[in-house]
């Protein structure tokens, strides 16, 4: 895990309440956790494929000197034919998952904003025996990540993916491989968006740079230079 130090740019709203969502840009840190999510899945599948080629050379060259017996020879080719069609599977599976998460991960890098939930920690109950982990109304699948980053009823914070359906960091700390998250669909409306420069408004005024979302406040101009174009002109001679 990384320590990951928020900058003093994105501070908290006044009067904040207990539970808070914020929509913000996200850091240079923080751009790099989703990358190793995508290299821990293509880690994966060097994996299997290598596991695949061991049970291939084993089965086509080594077997048949090492078993001389033609029933317990048929008996291992078939179990490992099986193992290699099953972990086949499994890596196309793998593959698919890779080239959707690397295009989910292309959009969040486009977008560069995530969703940063605030709130104490809470285990809920899902289906049958699991558990989950509750901040504000976001739910996190428990991993063992998460095991010692979380505390009952203890402040804690979510840096949230809404695109990878993933939380990146909670507590400041990156996750190596994230953690799966449900949430509702609205979430980004219900966040207050902090840190965004201020955009032209329809009238043409550009606002002063505000921490939050909205209506850019109209530029000052200056009191003297505001009478300037009222001044009647030089008289002529």
């Amino acid at each position: 895990m990384n320590a990951m130090a928020y900058p003093a740019a994105y501070p908290a709203a006044p009067g904040q309440s207990v539970n808070q969502i914020i929509k913000r840009p996200l850091t240079d840190a923080e751009r790099q956790l989703p990358g190793r999510f995508y290299k821990t899945i293509q880690n994966g599948l060097r994996g299997l494929s290598l596991v695949c080629l061991i049970l291939f050379v084993f089965n086509t060259y080594l077997i048949t000197s090492i078993i001389t017996d033609p029933v317990t020879y048929d008996t291992v080719s078939i179990m490992l034919s099986v193992f290699m069609l099953v972990f086949g599977a499994v890596a196309i599976g793998m593959s698919v998952n890779a080239i959707v998460v690397r295009k989910r991960i292309g959009q969040a890098m486009r977008d560069g904003t995530a969703v940063e939930v605030f709130g104490p920690a809470y285990r809920t109950s899902g289906m049958g025996k699991a558990q989950s982990w509750t901040v504000g109304p976001v739910s996190m699948l428990p991993t063992r990540e998460l095991m010692g980053l979380l505390q009952e009823g203890m402040p804690t914070s979510v840096l949230c993916l809404t695109r990878m359906k993933a939380a990146i960091a909670v507590n400041n700390y990156g996750l190596r491989t994230g953690a799966r998250i449900m949430f509702p669909p609205n979430l980004e409306a219900m966040a207050v968006p902090v840190g965004m420069a201020a955009m032209p408004t329809s009238n043409g005024i550009h606002g002063v740079p505000s921490p939050f979302y909205g209506a850019p406040a109209p530029a000052i101009r200056d009191p003297q230079g505001a009478y300037e174009d009222e001044l009647p002109p030089p008289p002529t001679d």
